[in-house]
């Protein structure tokens, strides 16, 4: 069975190089582009690991994953991996007490994220 990756990312290009990569290395994807559709689709397509963007539209990466930490509804919590284009050292730290599994700076390579899911998969 596929594991099952959720994408979650305001910019397009980004998710679309991001998503042809993952779709090679066998992965089932899907993808937002806010904060509302990713709460949806969490839902729905229940994912091992979501990548969460921390600025988008509607509800930023932040507050998606403490509330996925913090509310049974979305039980089990996938992995969550909070990438981010701020280089700030707080926001590593902010990551981890929300309870983000990863943390990765963007720019980043599809085989870093790639390497980043295999991690949090074993």
């Amino acid at each position: 069975m596929n594991k099952k990756i959720l994408i979650a990312d305001d910019d397009r290009l980004l998710v679309r190089l991001i998503r042809t990569a993952l779709s090679r290395e066998g992965f089932e994807i899907r993808y937002a582009y806010d904060g509302a559709t990713t709460l949806k689709l969490i839902k729905e397509f229940c994912p091992d690991v979501i990548v969460l963007d921390v600025m988008m539209p509607v509800l930023d990466g932040y507050k998606i994953c403490q509330m996925l930490n913090e509310n049974s509804q979305y039980s089990p919590v996938p992995k969550i991996i909070i990438a981010t284009s701020r280089k700030e050292d707080i926001d590593k730290r902010i990551s981890e007490i929300i309870g983000a599994d990863s943390f990765i700076n963007k720019p980043y390579k599809p085989s870093e994220l790639i390497l980043k899911i295999n991690e949090l998969m074993k």
